[in-house]
């Protein structure tokens, strides 16, 4: 019972040093308050929603790419196939090729195979609402109502569409400038990252019931901008890897799987980044290793977290934290 009782205080002495010794520090308390929020809000649960109807709505985003890109240059056969292919993955466009083709070219079909694409597209967007909300702490009674919030969401997937189409008229271009390789890649990378986050901004304007002021957004979004621009641009070359590593246990399925990694880690990015900004925003750190000991911004992250379980309009909660946990 001595020895058990000496490694306990040593241990209870060990993580009271180290909550010192981070609270103390801003470059040690912040990211700790960035990861424990993330815990607090389910973090790993949204990445992987967003995972999930992310590789859902991969396809049905394509074909409205596709589709509307093949209305728009339609006179311009070569060009078109020049920004297709800067969109379209090497794996997906036999795929992607076929699916057009197989779509009706006019009329009331056409119309009918367009909105099933845009509700089969939808479900990214609504998992981003449900993240941005939730990593904000928003209250349900102060969320989105059931029509504007179908209409927000519906005005964020034609904007995405936008962007998509938007990085692939860029690289193109960029590619078409002469004997500048290197000028092109950066471009094309630059670009691409001005464009993500000028839709990862819109995002939050359109799925948060408030205004959030541009000071307040551009970490995150320069953060997530990166990370998926990053993507878009080199992983075509990180896909056969994981692919070649995967198929010794996965076979036929290693292509999915790589692909479910890269987007989960992508997930986990933006949803770091947009915790990132709401830590920064509230002032939520330090943050304490102690839970009985709570700091002044445990307390306010644990309220907004109770707080966003209001469900109606006259629903209110109230958080109290005794003195004595006993």
């Amino acid at each position: 019972m001595g020895d058990q009782g000496g490694v306990t205080a040593g241990t209870t002495a060990l993580r009271d040093w180290a909550d010192r010794t981070q609270q103390a520090h801003a470059v040690l308390a912040f990211p700790y308050a960035v990861m424990k929020k993330y815990g607090d809000d389910q973090g790993a649960r949204h990445a992987a929603m967003l995972t999930y109807y992310g590789f859902l709505s991969i396809f049905p985003v394509l074909l409205l790419v596709v589709i509307g890109l093949t209305r728009v240059l339609n006179d311009n056969p070569e060009l078109r196939a020049e920004v297709i292919d800067a969109i379209v993955p090497p794996e997906f466009r036999e795929t992607v090729d076929a699916a057009v083709q197989a779509l009706p070219t006019s009329g009331l079909p056409l119309i009918l195979g367009v909105v099933a694409l845009l509700l089969s597209g939808l479900g990214i967007v609504f998992s981003a609402y449900h993240t941005l909300n939730a990593t904000a702490n928003v209250p349900h009674r102060l969320r989105h109502q059931f029509f504007p919030r179908y209409l927000r969401i519906l005005a964020m997937l034609l904007l995405l569409l936008l962007g998509i189409a938007g990085i692939g008229a860029m690289t193109t271009a960029l590619g078409a400038l002469p004997d500048l390789p290197g000028v092109s890649r950066v471009g094309a990378v630059a670009g691409t990252t001005a464009l993500v986050f000028a839709v990862l901004w819109a995002a939050v304007e359109l799925l948060l019931p408030h205004r959030a002021r541009f000071v307040i957004v551009w970490p995150a979004a320069l953060v997530g901008s990166i990370v998926v621009a990053g993507m878009l641009t080199y992983g075509a070359a990180v896909l056969p890897p994981l692919v070649a590593r995967s198929g010794a246990v996965y076979g036929s399925f290693a292509t999915i799987v790589a692909l479910f990694t890269l987007l989960f880690l992508v997930s986990q990015a933006l949803v770091i980044a947009a915790e990132l900004a709401v830590v920064r925003r509230r002032r939520l750190w330090p943050r304490g290793l102690n839970p009985l000991a709570p700091t002044e911004a445990d307390r306010r992250a644990l309220t907004l977290l109770a707080r966003e379980q209001e469900r109606t309009k006259i629903e209110r909660i109230s958080t109290r934290f005794d003195a004595d946990p006993e």
